[in-house]
């Protein structure tokens, strides 16, 4: 769900914007922060390591949304590093208790930011369903159509997977050999497309 903060809210939780560039890193894991963080414009990708240092993409962020928000409720460490993926990131900062207050006078906005972390909290449990009990090819497919639903606004119409295989790789968990030669399978049962390189769905 995207939001659109307007001049009331951010006078109101003292916002300061910032920009960052690709590779910056905005929030490291491990960091608990006083403010609450949105994206106004640009890529994010939050990624966590394994103990065998193999790096696991979590998900993106994409602009009007907000981020890492769960733990900063809680007061909690942040569970994953929060990168730049795009050339550039437009991010605004909120001071975390003024954004409480705001949230407890207007009741639509606090909705709106309830159903957002419930969303996320129920694709992060899909994800970890998907991992522990899906097949590649099913794993794949899902990350596909999950991204597919959340970026198309023309469902029925092919779209372009902006991913690497490599990126695919670290979100299902799949060594990226077996990214490559099930993505090739998929494509010959028909379920994708491949053009230039670039996957279709």
């Amino acid at each position: 769900m995207e939001f659109l903060l307007d001049d009331d809210l951010l006078k109101a939780t003292r916002a300061e914007k910032k920009i960052f560039y690709k590779g910056d890193i905005v929030l490291n894991e491990g960091d608990i922060s006083q403010f609450f963080y949105f994206l106004k414009e640009g890529e994010l990708s939050v990624f966590n390591f394994t103990e065998k240092g193999k790096e696991l993409l979590q998900h993106k962020v994409t602009g009007g949304h907000f981020f890492a928000e769960p733990a900063i409720i809680l007061g909690q460490a942040i569970p994953g590093n929060v990168e730049v993926y795009s050339a550039k990131a437009h991010v605004i900062k909120m001071n975390r208790e003024l954004l409480f207050t705001y949230l407890k006078e207007h009741s639509d906005f606090l909705f709106q930011f309830m159903i957002s972390v419930a969303q996320k909290s129920l694709k992060k449990s899909l994800l970890l369903k998907q991992i522990v009990l899906l097949n590649p090819e099913e794993r794949i497919m899902h990350q596909l159509r999950d991204i597919k639903r959340e970026s198309s606004d023309t469902p029925q119409e092919k779209f372009m997977i902006k991913l690497t295989r490599k990126e695919i790789s670290h979100m299902t968990g799949l060594r990226i050999e077996t990214v490559i030669r099930t993505i090739k399978k998929i494509e010959k049962d028909g379920k994708l497309e491949i053009i230039n390189g670039k996957i279709f769905i």
